[in-house]
């Protein structure tokens, strides 16, 4: 504990650094004190300032759809643009002394060629506006390169997968109302890797009527970790979602600590090489593998409470039978089911398959508006509820 309270220390410390660079090197010494530049950029500085503390408790908070939606963008663009403009700027420090040499010997040649430069050279006057100009340039060129590398970084994933294509219809593994997170319907692969077939993979957490994971939060819940069976999904039972045999099965692996906390999930996604390296274990957790016919598909689902899986290797299963239970094993941040379709039973080299889910009831922002879907995939952070089928 006492090292989860110091990273989050650090991440804090470092999160603060960055903003504080930024403002000291785009706006304070771009500008002139009480300027309307200097003015308008703290304001702007602060507004950021108060969005990253907004990415920070927003989600642990579970705060309303509207809120979640503006903690998500600057999640996704504005922490990403302060690190590259930080690294950037960093590169501006090496070229900042060199500029300011280059523009010091043209001064004295011709002051007239120095932007800003119209006092006599050699003075302090002359000295401060080349810095002025200098931090200007080094401010200009780091923001184009931040934003440049913002951009290639966002556009780097595929489309997401389409409404009207064709995939494995499954049924959902579960009963009554679940969010999906790490959707593919918006984007592919849908965990950000094609590695375990995990492509076209889609996660599951359990909510109540008023879509919560849990109605429990703490000190802990924004800096630390926290037990695994405060949450709701825990437990749970878990479904079959497809018919056919079940030619896998782990059930070795042990529950960890939830880490709702923005703070805590960095060490924990720093960690997520020498997981991958321990194997497919580690990665999915306690999971089974059922085979819709001898040459495939497959479908896995992980994560599952240790001890609770009731299946073996070889047993025929019906859609809609209790396999297992919700747990929090394996590559698992919260309590939660993971499901995906593949064209391989060894996970290992296994590819994605696209997924369609039978027909659900869809609350796509927020607990007031639903809507019937079929055959498809939810949206991203969408609440669903199976709904019975003809088949069913």
């Amino acid at each position: 504990m006492a090292l989860l309270l110091l990273n989050a220390a650090l991440i804090l410390a470092v999160l603060a650094t960055a903003h504080w660079y930024v403002f000291r090197r785009l706006v304070k010494d771009v500008s002139r004190e009480g300027g309307p530049w200097r003015r308008v950029g703290t304001v702007l500085v602060w507004l950021l300032v108060a969005a990253t503390a907004l990415v920070l408790t927003a989600g642990p908070a579970e705060l309303s759809y509207e809120v979640l939606r503006v903690s998500s963008w600057t999640a996704t663009t504005w922490l990403p643009l302060l690190m590259y403009l930080t690294l950037a700027l960093l590169l501006g420090e090496l070229a900042r002394p060199v500029l300011r040499r280059t523009l010091a010997h043209r001064t004295a040649r011709s002051p007239a060629e120095v932007p800003g430069a119209s006092v006599t050279p050699g003075t302090a006057g002359a000295d401060a506006s080349r810095r002025l100009f200098v931090a200007r340039v080094v401010a200009i060129g780091a923001t184009v390169l931040a934003a440049g590398a913002a951009a290639l970084s966002r556009s780097g994933g595929s489309s997401a997968q389409r409404p009207g294509e064709q995939g494995v219809e499954v049924a959902f593994p579960f009963t009554g109302l679940w969010r999906a997170r790490n959707s593919p319907a918006r984007r592919v692969p849908s965990h950000g890797t094609n590695l375990l077939g995990g492509r076209y993979a889609i996660d599951f957490i359990a909510v109540d009527d008023q879509h919560r994971t849990t109605r429990t939060r703490s000190w802990r819940t924004f800096f630390a970790t926290e037990p695994p069976q405060l949450f709701r999904a825990f437990g749970l039972p878990i479904l079959a979602p497809v018919g056919g045999t079940v030619v896998a099965v782990h059930d070795a692996e042990s529950d960890h600590d939830a880490r709702r906390s923005q703070l805590a999930l960095v060490p924990y996604t720093l960690g997520q090489g020498a997981r991958l390296r321990e194997g497919v274990n580690a990665i999915a957790g306690n999971h089974v593998i059922i085979a819709l016919s001898e040459q495939g598909p497959y479908v896995a689902l992980a994560h599952f409470k240790a001890g609770s899986v009731r299946v073996s290797v070889g047993q025929k299963v019906v859609e809609g039978e209790h396999i297992a239970d919700c747990g929090n094993s394996g590559n698992s941040t919260q309590p939660h089911v993971h499901i995906q379709a593949m064209d391989s039973a060894d996970i290992s080299v296994a590819r994605g398959v696209p997924m369609l889910f039978r027909r659900f009831r869809e609350w796509p922002s927020g607990p007031d508006r639903a809507r019937i879907r079929e055959r498809t995939v939810p949206q991203e952070e969408a609440v669903v509820q199976p709904l019975p089928t003809a088949r069913s």
